[in-house]
């Protein structure tokens, strides 16, 4: 038996005790391993609320296999929100924007009326 897919299945009978969101969908990462013992994180898949728990396993199930866990994906950097003001920038722009789509990408007329005001 693989320990992770033993956690998920016992996540299933357990809520979130901030939000309440049931934690099988839940991230869960085993951090270390101790003897019969796994220390483990727990993500609540809504609310973001981590906690850590040490798993302790009885001598009759000590023959879990082992957890490879899978490879830590590079963090992305996050754009930083679209503003009211820029949201009513396209709104104007596409109210009397004659052309393709191709055509907005590629050329001069994607940029928004302040950034054209600022460039002259």
């Amino acid at each position: 038996m693989n320990i992770l897919r033993f956690l998920r299945e016992q996540a299933k009978g357990y809520d979130c005790s901030v939000c309440g969101q049931n934690h099988a969908r839940s991230d869960i990462r085993v951090l270390g391993k101790l003897e019969t013992a796994w220390i483990v994180r727990v993500t609540c898949s809504k609310c973001d609320t981590s906690f850590k728990l040490l798993v302790v396993v009885d001598e009759e199930r000590a023959n879990v296999s082992p957890v490879q866990e899978p490879a830590r994906r590079p963090e992305r950097r996050r754009r930083p929100a679209v503003s009211l003001d820029e949201v009513l920038d396209a709104h104007e722009f596409l109210k009397t924007y004659d052309g393709g789509v191709a055509q907005m990408l590629e050329g001069e007329d994607r940029r928004t009326s302040v950034e054209r005001d600022s460039k002259a």
